[in-house]
C-alpha cells in the first residue's frame, strides 16, 4: 500500500498532537498536590511485599507497607516518593530504594452550576476542567423564553470563601474571550442570574403591556408584536414615544417620537426605530400625548419598581 506524502504529513501531525497532549498531562500530574480520597499505588523496586493500593485518608496520611502512617496530603507524587524512600532506607535498611507512587484514581471533585441554566445541579469534574466545561455540563444557559440568563453578570464562588468572582460569559461565548475561563476547584459554584436588565417595557394602549426580553436587532415593530400585535382602539400610532434611559445618569432619558403608522402604511423604515436594552415604548391615546403622565410612568419604570399592566400599575420586586 502506497502512503502519500499528504497522509504522512497528517500522521506526523496527529503524532505531534498526541505527544503534546501527553506532555501536558504529565506536567499536570507532576505539579498536582495530593488530596484526601486520592487513591495511590505504592511499590518498591525488587521488593514485592512493598506493593499496595492505598487511599489518602481524611487525616491526610497514607498507610504505607512496613511504615505506617506517612503524610501525603499537599505533596506532589515526587515529593511523596522521596519521603517514602527516606523512610524505607531507615526502616528496612535498603540502600537507595527505588520507590514508585502512581495516582490510580483522583478524588471525586464536584462543582455546581445554578439558576438560569437548563440542568442546574452538582457535577463531577475532572482535573483541568474550566468554567465553560461546567456550563456545558449544566446544559448551557437559558437564552430563550420570558425568563433568560444574564450572561454578563454570572459569578463564581469558591468553596469556603466569601469572595464572588464576576464572570462575563457573554464575552466568552460571543467574542471568544477566554480570560475569565478559570480552572475549576472542588466546591465551586457557578451562578447565572435571571436577566432583569436586558429587557424592554411596552406600556399604553396595547393589548398586552409588559416587560419583554431584549434581543439583538430588535425594532419597534418587534415590541408592538410582543404586545399581541394590536393597538387598542384608543391608541395613537402616529406618536409612539420611546424613552431611552441614560445609564450614566440616573433619571435622565432621551425621548424619541416615531410615526409607526407611517411605517405600517408607507413602509417608511426610519419610523421602525431600532431599540436598545431598557427602552420604554409608550403608545398614547388617540386624544394626544400626556407628557406629564408619560414622565411619571417613565420615572417609575426606570426605578424598576412598577410595571403597567392592562388594568393599571402592578408592583414588581426591587432588583
Amino acid at each position: 500500500m502506497k502512503v502519500t506524502s499528504q497522509v504522512l504529513k497528517c500522521l506526523t501531525l496527529v503524532g505531534l498532537m498526541v505527544s503534546l497532549m501527553s506532555s501536558a498531562v504529565a506536567q499536570t500530574i507532576e505539579t498536582y498536590r495530593l488530596k484526601q480520597e486520592d487513591v495511590l499505588v505504592i511499590s518498591l523496586y525488587d521488593e514485592q511485599q512493598v506493593n499496595a493500593v492505598v487511599p489518602v485518608g481524611q487525616d491526610g496520611n497514607v498507610t504505607a507497607p512496613f511504615l505506617g502512617a506517612i503524610r501525603a496530603e499537599g505533596l506532589t507524587v515526587k515529593e511523596l516518593e522521596t519521603a517514602l524512600a527516606k523512610k524505607y532506607e531507615e526502616v528496612l535498611r535498603i540502600r537507595n530504594p527505588k520507590v514508585s507512587v502512581v495516582i490510580q484514581r483522583f478524588r471525586a471533585i464536584r462543582a455546581s452550576v445554578v439558576d438560569m441554566v437548563n440542568r442546574p445541579s452538582s457535577y463531577d469534574i475532572r482535573q483541568g476542567d474550566k468554567v465553560l466545561d461546567l456550563l456545558s455540563y449544566g446544559g448551557g444557559p437559558i437564552i430563550q423564553g420570558d425568563r433568560t440568563g444574564d450572561l454578563r453578570r454570572a459569578t463564581l464562588r469558591r468553596k469556603n470563601s466569601r469572595e464572588v468572582i464576576p464572570i462575563d460569559l457573554y464575552a466568552m461565548l460571543r467574542f471568544g474571550d477566554m480570560s475569565q475561563n478559570f480552572p475549576l476547584e472542588d466546591g465551586d459554584v457557578l451562578s447565572i442570574p435571571e436577566d432583569k436588565y436586558n429587557r424592554i417595557n411596552l406600556i399604553g394602549q396595547v393589548q398586552r403591556p409588559g416587560s419583554f426580553p431584549f434581543r439583538e436587532g430588535m425594532t419597534l415593530a418587534d415590541a408592538i408584536a410582543f404586545g399581541a400585535g394590536e393597538v387598542q382602539f384608543r391608541g395613537n400610532l402616529s406618536k409612539v414615544v420611546i424613552s431611552r434611559i441614560n445609564p450614566a445618569k440616573s433619571g435622565d432619558f432621551t425621548r424619541i417620537v416615531a410615526d409607526f403608522g407611517r411605517y405600517l402604511k408607507k413602509g417608511d423604515g426610519s419610523q421602525n426605530v431600532a431599540l436598545r436594552p431598557g427602552d420604554i415604548i409608550y403608545v398614547p391615546e388617540s386624544s394626544g400625548l400626556d407628557f406629564n403622565r408619560l414622565n411619571q410612568l417613565v420615572g417609575v419604570l426606570s426605578n424598576g419598581l412598577f410595571i403597567l399592566d392592562r388594568f393599571g400599575l402592578g408592583i414588581l420586586p426591587r432588583r
